[in-house]
């Protein structure tokens, strides 16, 4: 039975694998930073900025040295941005214990900065022929089905049953290829919804499809709603330069630069809320406040309302405290700065409008 489904999905992966930058390679540099921009992001988003990275860091070396601000720059806009920062915190121990060559031991790889279970797997069956079964959302969504597994695939036990089924389908020769080829059927072809069973390579063997249960599984645990806030920012525009900040000892967004901003609480008038904040906080009397665009976007599970505004400098000299950087820049100089997500849609709204010229 496994001997079949494992030369059932490897002929199929054969003739259908999607031609992938990343399966062109067996170095495990190219490998290993494929994988860790694949969590938590779609194939398809992922491909340029994996092309952009390598070559603005073609090597373990070029990694462990680049400036942190240049390499967020890279990564701005795939978001879990403590990806990157993991990555170059793995780079630089390669080069300091591993003499710049990435381990090959299941123990080394899964000891460094950022790399799981399933990335280590990933990087040692791809790359090294070695037999590390691969879990990740498309595997349990194929195995699950298969087998017709019940209960949620996130709990413990639920967790320690799928690895050990995706290590017992796991073939001595080619392992990688399987790996990929198990994660392929999951990504193209047993999607979440509107599976296209017919297909599938598995069809035949599939315990979810035979009682009807495809779309039905893997059971998911409730999930608790995501928390709504709404925030605002200011473009404050002085002499054709615009006034951007960055906040010390942020969890999420450390390094990055954007707004100044606050979220939103209360119902005092909004306007008059931005003024004082921007007076309090950076020593600026604003004027001429005019809403500029709004911005829906999420951090982990919170779902932010984002209002943007313009304004101008009425008096006042720029003044903050230690926990926070600010520079006034030019908009033509704004990309030699990180600028995650919300805050990189705001500098393209100002580039379609023409701001920040300088005023006579």
């Amino acid at each position: 039975m496994i001997r079949r489904l494992q030369r059932k999905l490897l002929s199929w992966y054969g003739e259908n694998q999607r031609d992938l930058p990343w399966r062109k390679v067996k170095d495990p540099y190219p490998v290993w930073i494929s994988e860790v921009m694949l969590q938590q992001t779609r194939v398809k988003t992922v491909i340029p900025y994996y092309l952009r990275f390598l070559e603005s860091f073609p090597t373990m070396k070029d990694l462990a040295s680049a400036d942190l601000q240049r390499l967020l720059r890279a990564w701005a806009g795939l978001g879990y941005y403590s990806r990157a920062r993991n990555l170059q915190k793995a780079a630089q121990e390669i080069c300091q214990r591993h003499q710049e060559k990435f381990p090959e031991t299941y123990a080394e790889v899964l000891a460094l900065p950022g790399i799981g279970r399933y990335t280590a797997a990933a990087i040692l069956s791809i790359s090294f022929d070695q037999p590390h079964a691969v879990l990740d959302g498309n595997v349990t969504r194929v195995l699950t089905r298969i087998l017709k597994l019940h209960g949620d695939p996130k709990s413990p036990s639920m967790q320690n049953q799928l690895w050990n089924i995706s290590q017992c389908l796991l073939p001595s020769r080619n392992p990688g290829d399987f790996n990929q080829a198990i994660m392929e059927l999951g990504a193209t072809l047993c999607s979440p919804r509107q599976p296209r069973c017919l297909l599938c390579p598995w069809e035949a063997e599939c315990l979810a499809r035979r009682n009807g249960l495809q779309e039905s599984l893997p059971e998911k645990a409730t999930r608790r709603p995501g928390r709504k806030t709404r925030e605002a920012v200011v473009v404050i525009q002085n002499r054709g330069r615009v006034l951007i900040t960055r906040q010390k000892g942020l969890k999420l967004l450390q390094d990055f630069w954007g707004f100044p901003g606050l979220e939103l609480k209360g119902s005092k008038k909004l306007e008059s809320v931005l003024a004082d904040h921007i007076s309090r906080s950076y020593g600026l009397r604003i004027w001429g406040l005019q809403p500029l665009t709004t911005i829906r976007h999420s951090i982990t599970t919170r779902r932010i309302m984002l209002e943007v505004f313009d304004a101008r400098i009425r008096s006042g000299t720029l003044s903050v405290d230690g926990d926070r950087e600010c520079k006034w820049v030019r908009l033509g100089e704004i990309d030699r700065y990180p600028f995650a997500s919300a805050a990189s849609r705001i500098v393209k709204v100002l580039r379609a409008a023409g701001m920040a010229t300088p005023s006579c």
